[in-house]
C-alpha cells in the first residue's frame, strides 16, 4: 500500500507542477497515465478534480504571494470574472451530457483543440490583440467542458486563450490555477451527486502529491521571464496536445 501511495504521490507532485508552474497539464497528462496504471476512467475524473481543487487552491495562493497576478489590473480582473463564470457553466453542462458522447470523439476533440490554441498562442506571441469579453468567455466554457468531461483539458486552452487575448502570460497561469479551482469544487459536488465511488489510496496519494507541488510551481513561474514563458507554454501546449492524440489513437480508449 505505501508503496502504491508513493507511486501515485510522486506521479501527481510532478503532473501538478508543471500544470501550476505552466498553468495547464494536469489532468491532461494524469488520467492517461492512471489509465495505463489501471485504474477505471470512472473513477478517475473525479479523483483529478477532487486532487485539483485543493492543489489548485494553494497553487493560487502561492502565486498571489509572489505576485504573478495583480488583480488591480482591469484587464487580470475582468479576465478572473469571465473565466470563473463561464468555467461553472462549462463544467455543470460537461457533466450533465458526459454519459452521452463517445469516449473517443471526446478525447480526440481534446486533443486537437489544444494542439490549435497552443500553435494559435505562438503565432500571436509578438504582437497585441485586442482584448475581447466575448472570445474569453467562448474560451472559457471551451476550457471548463474539456475539464467537466475528461478531467484535463482546462489548463492548455485557458491559459493560452488568456494570452492570445492579451492577458500577460505570468497572470495568466495564476488567473487559470484559480479558477480551475472553484470549477472542480462544482465538478466534484456534482459527481458526488451522481453516486461516484472513489477510491481512497488514489484519492490520497494524488491529492498529497499535488498539493505538495503547488508552492514550488509558483515560485518557479515568478523566476521565469515573461518573453520566455510564453515560448514555453505555446510549446508545451503543442506538445501534452499531439501527446494526447498519439495516446488516444494508439492506446486503450477506456
Amino acid at each position: 500500500m505505501l508503496q502504491v501511495f508513493l507511486i501515485l504521490f510522486t506521479i501527481a507532485f510532478l503532473a501538478e507542477f508543471a500544470a501550476a508552474t505552466l498553468g495547464m497539464g494536469y489532468g491532461t497528462t494524469l488520467a492517461p497515465i492512471l489509465i495505463i496504471i489501471g485504474y477505471d476512467p470512472l473513477v478517475i475524473v473525479p479523483v483529478i478534480l477532487f486532487s485539483q481543487l485543493f492543489a489548485a487552491t494553494v497553487a493560487s495562493l502561492f502565486h498571489h504571494k509572489f505576485r504573478n497576478m495583480d488583480l488591480s489590473n482591469s484587464r487580470e480582473r475582468r479576465s478572473l470574472a469571465i473565466f470563473a463564470t463561464t468555467g461553472v457553466v462549462g463544467v455543470i453542462v460537461s457533466i450533465m451530457v458526459s454519459i452521452t458522447l463517445p469516449t473517443l470523439v471526446v478525447k480526440v476533440y481534446i486533443a486537437l483543440t489544444v494542439i490549435i490554441v497552443g500553435f494559435l498562442s505562438l503565432m500571436n506571441g509578438h504582437r497585441k490583440v485586442a482584448f475581447s469579453t466575448s472570445k474569453l468567455a467562448t474560451i472559457g466554457i471551451v476550457a471548463a467542458f474539456n475539464k467537466g468531461i475528461s478531467g484535463g483539458g482546462y489548463g492548455p486552452i485557458s491559459t493560452a486563450g488568456q494570452m492570445i487575448c492579451g492577458v500577460e502570460p505570468r497572470a495568466a497561469i495564476a488567473i487559470t490555477a484559480l479558477v480551475e479551482g472553484i470549477i472542480c469544487a462544482v465538478g466534484v459536488i456534482l459527481y458526488w451527486l451522481l453516486v461516484i465511488n472513489y477510491d481512497l489510496l488514489l484519492l490520497i496519494g494524488i491529492t498529497v502529491g499535488g498539493i505538495s507541488a503547488a508552492p514550488f510551481s509558483a515560485f518557479t513561474t515568478k523566476s521565469l521571464k515573461q518573453e520566455h514563458l510564453r515560448g514555453i507554454v505555446a510549446t508545451a501546449i503543442i506538445l501534452i496536445g499531439f501527446a494526447s492524440l498519439v495516446y488516444v489513437l494508439i492506446g486503450p480508449v477506456g
